[in-house]
């Protein structure tokens, strides 16, 4: 890869010239559109009533979280563990405060419960622990409860999650391998938008010394796409990066 093309992919990705390993993060200078992090789609509502619980504690522990009295942390995780979001949300308030790092995996867990529920305020905090684990580490179940949360509410419109879907789909990532089916969707999602999503793809492919002809003839219909977009963010970016594409492959169409 060319030094100057790499200088472009490491100011877009926000990271500094020795970390283009990438890892799993890929965030983007270009702001997503506030109104849409705040789209939430209600996954399973759990717990919204005290008669719901069937335990006393429960009910004991749910009604004085509501009346805003003290509640131990193991009553709470209790709580949070029978479904009831805003216990989870609280719960996890309450781990990042005490060890975000260590508790990264658990954070996840109650924030996707929170947010699952309609809690979108969390998503956010979700996204930021899901970059902190190992996918090698991280128990199945948990995520499939994390791409059942993320899912709807990207397809819903929700730009925080879908940059997160986009971060976490790929070789060695926390969701695995991103299926053609997904990228499709994704890139459905996209058309006619920003052109966030477009650079996405196409800066993880340039960012790649061993991208083939034809990794590089898709990035470059990624960014003829974000060229195209309504955003002169990314249209200059995808202009930049068309540019320096056109050095490396001798100004030429990339063939498959």
């Amino acid at each position: 890869m060319s030094r100057s093309l790499t200088a472009v992919i490491a100011v877009l990705a926000g990271l500094a010239w020795p970390a283009l390993g990438l890892g799993q993060s890929f965030p983007m200078t270009i702001p997503s559109d506030p109104e849409s992090r705040a789209i939430s789609v209600v996954v399973d509502p759990g717990i919204t009533k005290t008669a719901q619980l069937r335990r006393a504690d429960l009910r004991e522990t749910r009604k004085a979280m509501h009346e805003g009295l003290p509640v131990a942390d193991d009553a709470l995780r209790a709580l949070a563990d029978a479904r009831d979001g805003l216990a989870a949300a609280r719960y996890a308030d309450r781990l990042i405060a005490e060890d975000p790092l260590g508790r990264a995996s658990d954070i996840a867990w109650y924030t996707s419960i929170a947010v699952g529920s309609g809690r979108v305020y969390a998503l956010r905090k979700m996204v930021t622990a899901l970059h902190r684990l190992d996918p090698a580490d991280e128990p199945a179940a948990r995520k499939r409860q994390y791409m059942a949360v993320l899912y709807p509410h990207a397809w819903a419109g929700n730009a925080l999650a879908m940059d997160a879907v986009i971060a976490f789909n790929g070789e060695g990532r926390l969701f695995g391998a991103l299926s053609d089916a997904t990228r499709d969707k994704i890139l459905d999602y996209a058309a006619g938008g920003d052109g966030r999503v477009e650079l996405r793809f196409a800066v993880r492919i340039l960012a790649d010394d061993d991208a083939t002809a034809a990794d590089l003839a898709r990035a470059r219909s990624y960014l003829e796409r974000a060229r195209a977009s309504v955003s002169p963010t990314a249209k200059a970016t995808a202009e930049t990066l068309l540019s320096l594409l056109d050095a490396r492959t001798g100004g030429a169409p990339t063939q498959g």
